[in-house]
């Protein structure tokens, strides 16, 4: 069993992972033409970067709601808001991003439950699953870090300097930092 000085070092370092990345994927933004935001890639045109940044900030905000929530049914990842103007338009994506990172921060002082039940949707069965927020917290900066990978693809192919960092999960980046210490020892 965790104290609850373990337990606050433990969601505070969860949620510098998250915010670490979100605020990578806010500063690429920031830089990123705006043509290149909404411009459609692959052979069906179905890939587009402002899709995937929705789509990191739909996750963000289901967390958010059902810690928010006084008494929430259960975090149910399926059933996101998909607010497309958040795919069309990168500053008003940047300006939630930041409010998500505001809102993980408050995490850290807020004394919220840490079970959750999530909803799980498998071959057209609705199960509830037991959950922490920790646990998401992990999910998620997994997942943002995911999309961001997607993300720099992407934009690489129109010519956008991508950081070697950006997409890339800090398991990887520990991982090649003790490679190159192995490598000059």
């Amino acid at each position: 069993m965790l104290n609850s000085s373990s337990e606050s070092i433990n969601c505070a370092d969860l949620v510098a992972e998250n915010t670490h990345a979100i605020n990578q994927l806010t500063d690429f933004l920031v830089a990123l033409p705006a043509q290149v935001y909404r411009q459609t890639f692959g052979a069906r045109k179905q890939h587009v970067i402002g899709k995937h940044v929705r789509h990191i900030i739909d996750h963000y905000m289901a967390l958010l709601r059902t810690v928010d929530e006084p008494s929430p049914e259960s975090l149910d990842y399926e059933n996101r808001q998909r607010e497309e103007s958040l795919e069309l338009d990168q500053h008003a994506a940047c300006n939630r991003l930041l409010a998500i990172v505001s809102s993980l921060c408050q995490l850290m002082t807020a004394r919220h439950r840490t079970s959750v039940l999530m909803r799980h949707v498998s071959d057209d069965h609705d199960r509830l699953v037991s959950t922490s927020i920790d646990r998401e917290l992990v999910f998620l900066a997994s997942h943002t870090v995911h999309h961001m990978a997607i993300i720099a693809m992407l934009a690489e192919q129109e010519g956008v300097e991508v950081s070697e960092e950006f997409g890339v999960h800090p398991s990887t980046l520990r991982h090649l930092q003790q490679l190159n210490m192995a490598k000059s020892a």
